[in-house]
């Protein structure tokens, strides 16, 4: 059986340690910040991330890109020609379209490498629950399983990720065209708080509204509580962007109140940072199929 590396990108938000322990690759994304190109670095070489939530803070423009061809094909030639197949598992294509880098530098690349394979799967997830369904498709890949058999994990376990999340401000999501104009103008009442799922087909859906930080933490507490099956799979993944306070509030209600002591927790990353803002705040879990999605008239 050929071995395979999985490669994700930016939206993952795993960092160099998890990345290791994963044993996972990733194609960098791209930044555009005040005109000026540079890459959407997981491990914040080039600004801290500190630096990176300011300038949003700040009102610098920042602005995101896709994965290019070119870094598609510099990060993979280097696995192929070691004799490894790759298997992209990245951002739903619902919200970005690198996807379509990755099948142009397929193309060169398999010609280069005729006996090597380039697979990828479409996972309709972005941060954590992309990260967790790595996590799975990794512990599948080190107990024995083929590409073939990797890529039917993805398939039978892409819709049982559960994201619950809220923002300070819908304006980033707007901005990026990743929210309805008219959902970021209620997202951004005095003291009210979007509460957004990411839906079956990985849009961003607003499907609540809590009052004040302290309500919408209390409904994405209540929103994981109904969503983990606890007898499956008891992880609980959180993500923030530089709310520290705020992810210790549910991490502590996750371990009293949910009893659950196997939780992760992710600085987000600067893609899903800039498309969403400082002081987001997510969390995930795997449990109830999610069946939403933004056409379903619901929203």
């Amino acid at each position: 059986m050929a071995k395979y590396k999985i490669i994700t990108d930016s939206c993952s938000d795993l960092d160099a340690e998890m990345r290791k322990k994963y044993d996972v690759d990733y194609y960098p994304m791209g930044l555009v910040i005040d005109g000026r190109d540079t890459i959407a670095d997981l491990d914040w070489k080039e600004f801290t991330i500190e630096e990176f939530y300011q300038l949003l803070k700040d009102h610098h423009k920042v602005k995101t890109s896709l994965i290019s061809v070119e870094t598609v094909t510099k990060v993979s030639e280097k696995y192929l020609k070691e004799g490894y197949d790759i298997l992209y598992l990245g951002c739903s294509t619902a919200l970005t379209a690198s996807i379509n880098s990755y099948n142009l530098a397929k193309e060169e690349l398999l010609e280069k490498y005729p006996g090597r394979r380039m697979e990828s799967a479409s996972t309709f997830l972005a941060s954590c629950g992309l990260a967790m369904l790595i996590e799975d498709v990794c512990k599948a890949r080190d107990a024995g399983a083929s590409l073939d058999e990797a890529i039917k994990v993805v398939e039978d376990r892409r819709f049982f990720y559960n994201q619950f999340c809220t923002v300070d401000t819908l304006t980033y999501l707007k901005e990026n065209g990743r929210i309805k104009a008219g959902k970021a103008f209620f997202g951004n009442l005095m003291g009210v708080k979007p509460i957004f799922i990411s839906d079956r087909k990985g849009n961003n859906l607003v499907v609540t509204k809590a009052k004040g930080t302290k309500g919408s933490l209390d409904t994405i507490f209540n929103m994981i509580k109904d969503a983990i099956d606890l007898s499956k799979d008891d992880r609980v993944w959180i993500t923030h962007a530089l709310c520290p306070e705020r992810v210790e509030i549910l991490k502590k209600r996750f371990e009293e109140e949910l009893g659950t002591k196997n939780i992760t927790i992710c600085k987000m990353g600067p893609i899903i940072g800039t498309t969403c803002g400082p002081a987001t705040i997510a969390a995930f879990c795997y449990g109830k199929e999610v069946t939403r999605y933004e056409g379903d008239g619901q929203d």
